[in-house]
C-alpha cells in the first residue's frame, strides 16, 4: 500500500509531507485546488516523463517520493529468493535489477532538475524509467476517466478476461509459442529474400567466375611475369654482355680458364719443391672449379635469353589482362584475384544451399505455426469459459451498483491471424435496460454507465489482483443520489483486501471513507500554492456537509452529513 508522500517543488505544490493509510481513503477538494496536481505528481514518481516546466521554483529540482508497504506482496522479477536468486534466473537479460528491501518498505524517488533532465531511484539505487514503470504495475493501479474509455479497447477487454482465466500459465506458453514462430517466420521471409537476390545475381557472377576461370590467374605470377619482361625489354644488352663474358671465360683461345688451368698444371709441379706453393694449390684448383661453373651459368643465361618477340608479346598481352582484372575488381594483386574466384565459385553454389535451407525452415514454420494454433485454441476455449464466469460476476456487481436491468455480452470469435494477443476478436455488449439488444460499449453507454460498469469490472478483478493499491481519479462522473452510495460501499468493500484511494466530489463517496483527506490552496507570499492535510472526524463531517450544501454550510447539511458518516 502507498504508505507515505513527499512531493517537494512540484506545479503549485512547493512542499507536501502526508502520511496515507490503509484501507479507504478519499481525497476531495474545490475544482482547481490541487487534486489533478497531486495525480500528475504520483504518475511522476512512477515512471511518467517530465521537463522544467512542472517546477514550483525554477531554481531548484523538484523532489516527489513515494513509500510502500510491500509486505507479502509478489514484486515478480525484482523480488530476490532468500539463496540470492531470482525468479527470472531463466531470463539473464531481465536478472539484472534488484532492490534490498527492508522492513518491507520500497521507497520510489523521481528528481526533475531545473535543466529538464530526471533521476530515478529505487530504494537509493538508480533506475530507468522503464524499470520505474514496470516496478509501479507491481504496486498501484491509477484508474481515471480517461482509462474508461480504454474498456472500449480490444487489448484491454482481452486482458480483463484472462485475469479471470483459471490456467494462468497458458499466455506465456502462448507468448512463448508466439516468439518462435513469429522467428522462423522471420527467418523464412530473410532467406527467400535472399534467395531471390541471389538468384538475379547468379548471371552476373557467372559471368565474372567464367572471366577469371578462363584467365586462371597464379598467385606469384604477376612477380615473374614483370621480371622477366623487364630481361626481354633489354634482351640485346644481355645478349652481347653474356656472350662477350663466355667468350672471355672459356674461348678458343687465351681464355681465362685456360689460362687458370694452365697455371694450376704449372703450379702442381712445383708443389713438391715448394710449401707455399703446396699451401696454396688447392685454394687454386677451387677457383678453376668455380670458374667452371660460372662459365656454365653464362653458357646457359645466354642460351636461355635469346631474343624471343613472341614470348615478350606474351608477356605483355598476358600482364595487360591481369592489371585490367585487378582495376575492374579493385584488388591489388593476383593472389585477390585467386580469392575472388574461389568467393565466386562459392556464391554461384550458394543458391541451391539456401534453396535447401528455405525448405527445411519452411517446415520447421509449419510446425511452429501448428503449436502455436493448438495454444491459441486452448487459450480461445479457456477465454469462452473465463468470459462466461465473468459475465456473471459483473452483472451480480451492477446489480448492486442499481443496474440491475443491464446486460453484458462478452464475444469472442477465433480468427485465423495471430497476434501477440492470440487470435481472438473480442467484443463487449452491453445493454443498461430490458428488452434492449445488447450492442458495443461505446454505443449505448452513457459516461456514467461507463463508469459504473468499469468500478464492476475492478470489483470482480481485485481479488484477483496482487497490486496494494488502487486510485479511481473521479470514476463517479456521471453517478449521483443513491447509486453513489452503492458506489461508495462497493469501493469500501474492496478495501478489505486492499488500500482504496478516490478523487471525489460526491459526499456519499466521502463519507464512506476511513480516511478523509482534502485539497485547498492557500497563499503564500504572494504566491497560490496547493495543500493537503488528513482531515480529523468533526472536519470530515463539516467537509462531507460543504459538499451537500451551496455557499453556507446550514445545519440541516451538517446533519445529513453526520448521517452519512455513520451508515
Amino acid at each position: 500500500m502507498l504508505q507515505h508522500l513527499k512531493i517537494e517543488n512540484y506545479a503549485l505544490i512547493r512542499s507536501l509531507d502526508i502520511d496515507m493509510t490503509e484501507g479507504f481513503c478519499v481525497i476531495t477538494g474545490e475544482t482547481g485546488a490541487g487534486k489533478s496536481i497531486l495525480l500528475g505528481a504520483l504518475n511522476l514518481v512512477l515512471g511518467q516523463r517530465a521537463d522544467s516546466a512542472i517546477l514550483f521554483d525554477k531554481s531548484r529540482k523538484c523532489v516527489i517520493e513515494a513509500r510502500f508497504d510491500v509486505k507479502g506482496m509478489d514484486l515478480g522479477r525484482f523480488s530476490s529468493q532468500p539463496d540470492g536468486t531470482s525468479d527470472s534466473d531463466s531470463n539473464k537479460e531481465e536478472a539484472d535489477t534488484f532492490f534490498d528491501i527492508e522492513d518491507n518498505m520500497l521507497v520510489l524517488r523521481r528528481e526533475v532538475l531545473p535543466n529538464g533532465k530526471s533521476r530515478a531511484f529505487v530504494n537509493d539505487t538508480p533506475v530507468n524509467l522503464a524499470v520505474l514503470k514496470e516496478l509501479s504495475a507491481y504496486l498501484i493501479d491509477i484508474h481515471s476517466q480517461h482509462q474508461t474509455l480504454t474498456l472500449n479497447t480490444s487489448a484491454f477487454q482481452l486482458n480483463l478476461v484472462d485475469s479471470y482465466l483459471q490456467d494462468d500459465t497458458i499466455p506465456q506458453r502462448y507468448r512463448g509459442a508466439y516468439t518462435a514462430y513469429l522467428h522462423c517466420r522471420q527467418k523464412v521471409t530473410e532467406l527467400e529474400s535472399q534467395l531471390t537476390q541471389w538468384q538475379q545475381d547468379q548471371d552476373y557472377w557467372r559471368f565474372l567466375l567464367d572471366e577469371l576461370d578462363k584467365f586462371a590467374p597464379k598467385a606469384g605470377e604477376q612477380t615473374e611475369m614483370e621480371e622477366a619482361l623487364e630481361r626481354l625489354s633489354h634482351g640485346e644488352l644481355l645478349q652481347e654482355t653474356l656472350l662477350e663474358t663466355a667468350s672471355a671465360l672459356d674461348g678458343e683461345e687465351g681464355s681465362l680458364r685456360s689460362r687458370i688451368e694452365a697455371i694450376v698444371r704449372g703450379l702442381k709441379k712445383i708443389a713438391p719443391y715448394h710449401k707455399g706453393v703446396c699451401q696454396s694449390l688447392e685454394r687454386w684448383q677451387s677457383l678453376s672449379v668455380e670458374l667452371a661453373d660460372l662459365s656454365a651459368d653464362i653458357e646457359r643465361w645466354a642460351d636461355a635469353d635469346k631474343i624471343d618477340p613472341a614470348l615478350k608479346e606474351r608477356y605483355e598481352e598476358r600482364l595487360d589482362e591481369l592489371y585490367r582484372l585487378e582495376r575492374k575488381h579493385h584488388v591489388k594483386d593476383e593472389e585477390s584475384l585467386v580469392d575472388l574466384q574461389q568467393e565466386l565459385r562459392r556464391k554461384t553454389g550458394m543458391a541451391e544451399e539456401i534453396s535447401e535451407t528455405l525448405v527445411s525452415e519452411k517446415e520447421k514454420l509449419e510446425c511452429a505455426k501448428k503449436q502455436l494454433a493448438s495454444l491459441a485454441l486452448e487459450w480461445h476455449q479457456a477465454r469462452v469459459a473465463s468470459a462466461r464466469v465473468m459475465e456473471k460476476s459483473i452483472m451480480e456487481a451492477l446489480g448492486r451498483l442499481g443496474m440491475r436491468q443491464s446486460l453484458l455480452e462478452i464475444r469472442l470469435e477465433a480468427r485465423e491471424q495471430f497476434t501477440a494477443l492470440g487470435n481472438d476478436k473480442i467484443c463487449f455488449l452491453f445493454s443498461a435496460n430490458t428488452g434492449a439488444e445488447p450492442r458495443e460499449i461505446s454505443k449505448v453507454a452513457s459516461g456514467g454507465e461507463l463508469s459504473r460498469l468499469m468500478l464492476a469490472i475492478k470489483s470482480v478483478i481485485h481479488k484477483k489482483s496482487l497490486l496494494g493499491t488502487i486510485i479511481f481519479d473521479e470514476i463517479d462522473t456521471g453517478v449521483s443520489g443513491q447509486i453513489a452510495g452503492k458506489v461508495a460501499a462497493m469501493m469500501k468493500e474492496m478495501s478489505s483486501c486492499m488500500q482504496v484511494i478516490a478523487i471525489t466530489h460526491l459526499p456519499q463517496i466521502a463519507a464512506a471513507a476511513q480516511a478523509h483527506f482534502f485539497v485547498y490552496k492557500s497563499m503564500e507570499d504572494g504566491v497560490s500554492v496547493s495543500k493537503m492535510k488528513r482531515l480529523d472526524q468533526q472536519e470530515h463531517v463539516q467537509a462531507i456537509a460543504s459538499m451537500l450544501s451551496n455557499d453556507k454550510i446550514t445545519e440541516a447539511a451538517l446533519k445529513a452529513a453526520q448521517e452519512l458518516t455513520k451508515g
